[in-house]
């Protein structure tokens, strides 16, 4: 589509592309808000769901720690310690913690007492009173197929069965088992009953904006909080929930150990539903928002923007049919000024320039223009003729000058032939120079090299002169010395003998460790998480003990096989000082006069080398000296020929410019007689005539 006016197309341009921009501005804005805020959501409830998950696993490790010890320590201990005193042990732990609501101590048939297959004391809480029984200890409950049992047994770490609803006390509780292992032999197990109502109310509490809340699932998918009481009570699975679109989205859950889903709530709709996993026990830490709340600050936004939008366009488009209108002007102006300078009148007034802009600048560089031109195009028609005349004086003086380089150019092609045979002269005689000079530079350096190599033929056989002398007497000084510490060492054997008394005596100390071990492993497992590494290290102290008790037989048995090692090395060192004193001290002294005789050979080998080297570097001299000066020759006759060749070329450049002078002398008076025809053409003032009348006339 054409456009009769500027401002009529710019608007049709400019006001679609830009309710446009604002448009998909306003799109941009809102996706980008829709993401920070819902990253802001999920980072809210990642927080949320890390926090409850740590409060579990600290609920939890805090069970598993104390089953650990007490597994433990009855491992270091039972062979020696009285079911009494474990009861004891239990009581005082299982007191001092409010989570705890019992714990037993579960051995394997025949283990603990011979003659017993069950034997399990479980030590609980009534009231403020703490109850031991051996009520669990038989046929009849069989703990031995109790999962908790079983869990301890196929695991070498404590474990944690799910929770279940105690119906007598109103309590979600669950179990802590850990193994009991000596020696990687499993003997039993040990539990830790815990209830979970501290973590449900934890759950419970979780309140996320105004309507989001937490749940927790154990690792079956079965209700545990964060619901009514009934899901609770009835061990619910959320897969079974009556709600089939939460009964999909708890698969989901239970499918993956992290992520998000959606479900339909009949109160709030749909609902945003997060979840993580508690790796220790595999349960599953939820919680849901309602979206509806999720994208309500999303739908403000949106309305605020469009508003802002429309305004802003209605603005922008007022403001553009302003600046156009003032634009639209300012390029008329411009266009008539250049219509009449396009004609040829430069009688006209410059353009008002009253802008800074583009326009401005362009107004301004059509003045520039046009009072450039109207100069030139005055000094044109002035010097025309001049021009004309001087350039028949111009055409006379160069036919002249053609002729004088033509004769010029003849000679200097005689002097360059002289110089090149010259050149050429010096050149072989400068060849033959430079070989005789690498041969004797080759000379020279054979000689350097023979007489280096003799300097160093001379220093190593005084270097091994020397070695030799000194290997000699070091061989002579360690035969002395070895005999001395041969009979030294012999009395210092007799010192291994002394060593078996020791042995006693660490066996005695061995077996008092032992029993210290034992004792403080059973204030470690009444200090509960504290004494969780004492527990260990008294275990370990226990265990060192009697490695200990090995040891000492094994190092009276190393005595007797040290001292019958040590008569062995007294034959062979015998042997070896009897070959050092009368093989290998000849032998060095012989070495040493050799060496002697190698030397005086180099010195004399030197000598000769070195008066070659002399006579070498004064031919070297001499040599040299004869080069630089036919070297300076050819140098001399390059240059001079070089320098006739740059005149001959410039010589026949200038004769080429002289002729090019000659015709464009005749070409620039045909070019004086056009310029005035086409000057003549411009009007620079009201009352001028132009130029070629002017001329006509004369």
């Amino acid at each position: 589509m054409k456009f009769k006016k500027i401002s009529t197309r710019m608007l049709a341009i400019i006001v679609p592309v830009l309710i446009a921009s604002m448009v998909i501005l306003s799109m941009i804005s809102v996706v980008n808000s829709r993401n920070t805020i819902k990253n802001q959501i999920e980072g809210r409830m990642e927080a949320e769901m890390r926090a409850a998950e740590e409060s579990v696993e600290n609920e939890l490790n805090a069970v598993t720690t104390m089953a650990e010890v007490i597994a433990r320590s009855v491992a270091a201990t039972y062979s020696y310690t009285s079911l009494t005193a474990y009861e004891t042990m239990l009581g005082e732990i299982i007191t001092g913690n409010d989570t705890v609501l019992g714990s037993g101590i579960w051995f394997e048939p025949y283990v603990f007492v011979k003659s017993q297959e069950y034997m399990g004391p479980y030590i609980y809480k009534n009231g403020s009173e703490i109850e031991v029984t051996y009520d669990y200890s038989n046929a009849e409950y069989d703990y031995f197929n109790q999962e908790y049992y079983l869990n301890a047994k196929n695991s070498t770490a404590p474990t944690i069965t799910n929770p279940y609803y105690d119906e007598t006390t109103g309590l979600v509780m669950s179990s802590c088992s850990a193994p009991i292992l000596v020696d990687g032999e499993f003997i039993g197990c040990v539990t830790v009953d815990m209830e979970l109502s501290s973590i449900q109310n934890m759950v419970n509490s979780i309140q996320v904006g105004k309507n989001g809340t937490g749940m927790l699932l154990d690792s079956n998918g079965v209700y545990m909080a964060g619901v009514d009481e009934s899901l609770v009570s009835s061990a619910t699975p959320i897969t079974s929930d009556t709600n089939a679109s939460l009964a999909a989205a708890g698969a989901t859950v239970m499918a993956n150990d992290t992520g998000e889903t959606t479900y339909q709530d009949p109160t709030y709709g749909k609902m945003d539903l997060y979840y993580t996993t508690v790796p220790a026990t595999g349960w599953k830490v939820i919680i849901r928002m309602p979206e509806s709340e999720i994208n309500q600050p999303i739908q403000q936004l949106f309305i605020l923007l469009m508003i802002v939008t429309a305004v802003a366009i209605v603005l922008e488009i007022l403001i553009v049919v302003v600046q156009i209108r003032g634009i639209a002007k300012g390029i008329g102006r411009v266009k008539n000024f250049a219509g009449q300078l396009a004609d040829g009148d430069f009688s006209v007034d410059p353009i008002e320039v009253r802008t800074v802009d583009e326009l401005g600048l362009m107004s301004t560089s059509l003045n520039e223009m046009y009072d450039s031109n109207r100069d030139v195009i005055s000094g044109i028609a002035k010097y025309a003729i001049d021009i004309d005349e001087s350039s028949t004086r111009l055409s006379v003086a160069a036919a002249e000058l053609s002729e004088q380089f033509a004769s010029i150019q003849k000679l200097m092609n005689s002097v360059n032939e002289d110089m090149m045979t010259t050149s050429a002269a010096t050149e072989e005689v400068n060849a033959s120079t430079e070989e005789v000079l690498s041969n004797v530079s080759l000379l020279a350096g054979e000689a350097d090299e023979s007489m280096q190599m003799s300097r160093e033929i001379q220093e190593r056989a005084a270097g091994i002169e020397k070695q030799s002398t000194e290997s000699s007497e070091s061989a002579i000084r360690m035969t002395e010395q070895f005999s001395t510490r041969l009979n030294q060492s012999i009395e210092n054997a007799k010192v291994v003998e002394s060593i078996s008394e020791l042995t006693d005596v660490i066996s005695n100390i061995a077996e008092q460790i032992n029993l210290l071990s034992l004792n403080a492993s059973i204030e470690a497992a009444r200090a509960g998480e504290a004494g969780r590494g004492f527990a260990v290290v008294a275990t370990e102290i226990g265990s060192l003990a009697g490695s200990t008790s090995e040891a000492v037989g094994k190092i009276q048995d190393t005595i007797a096989q040290v001292q019958d090692a040590f008569n062995d090395l007294t034959g062979a060192a015998s042997g070896l000082l009897d070959f050092v004193q009368n093989t290998v001290s000849p032998d060095y002294r012989l070495f040493v006069e050799v060496a002697g005789q190698y030397g005086g050979d180099a010195a004399r080998f030197q000598e000769k080398s070195n008066n070659i080297s002399e006579m070498s570097a004064n031919i070297k001299h001499i040599m040299g000296e004869v080069t630089d000066a036919i070297q300076s020759i050819a140098e001399a006759t390059q240059n001079t020929t070089d320098s006739s060749n740059q005149i001959m070329s410039s010589i026949e450049v200038v004769a080429d410019h002289v002729d090019n002078i000659s015709t464009m002398s005749g070409q620039q008076q045909e070019i004086a007689e056009n310029l005035n025809t086409t000057v003549g053409r411009f009007k620079l003032t009201s009352d001028e005539r132009p130029a070629l009348e002017a001329k006509e006339e004369d």
